[in-house]
């Protein structure tokens, strides 16, 4: 079955060099209005029992790749106002804003949802930023997690495998 959809997502033109990982899609593709080149993994969420709705993720990624700089500009300026509101009057060194700082680097569609991958090198150069959109790309929820360069990657088959190890890891951690 999900060779029936990496065909369908292969020809449909959208990604290019793709491939099945596991049981998700992966080719990468252009962010134009992010002007970055980004690994787009797509996860039809085969675990939820049958078939992937191909027409859904498509739309999905054609929505993301095809944002338009206006779109990308909000979705910016919240992932912005999120962080900046987070660190608060905390002392900074770095001079650079971060709006000019933070590069995509990776998308993952799901049906219902899509996940952005940043890197801020000069403000947040240990770590991810990762930004949660609803199917209207707006911001849903927003991480800055540690980048650990020998971390173990660790697969999540759903979304909401992943929030729930975000959550477990974040309990742990607090007072």
């Amino acid at each position: 079955m999900i060779h029936k959809f990496r065909e369908a997502i292969a020809s449909s033109g959208v990604l290019t060099d793709v491939e099945v990982r596991e049981d998700i899609v992966v080719g990468r593709a252009r962010v134009l209005a992010a002007q970055a080149d980004v690994w787009v993994n797509v996860d039809p969420e085969l675990e939820d029992g049958g078939a992937p709705d191909a027409t859904a993720l498509l739309r999905g990624i054609d929505q993301i790749l095809g944002v338009s700089p206006t779109q990308w500009g909000l979705i910016i300026d919240q992932i912005v106002g999120e962080v900046e509101a987070a660190v608060g009057d905390e002392p900074v060194q770095e001079t650079t804003s971060l709006r000019s700082d933070l590069v995509l680097k990776s998308v993952v569609v799901f049906a219902g949802t899509t996940l952005l991958r940043f890197e801020a090198p000069r403000q947040f150069p240990d770590s991810w930023i990762h930004a949660q959109l609803d199917e209207q790309l707006a911001l849903d929820d927003l991480a800055v997690d540690a980048r650990e360069v020998d971390a173990e990657t660790v697969p999540f088959n759903t979304i909401g495998d992943l929030l729930d190890h975000v959550s477990e890891d974040n309990a742990q951690r607090e007072p």
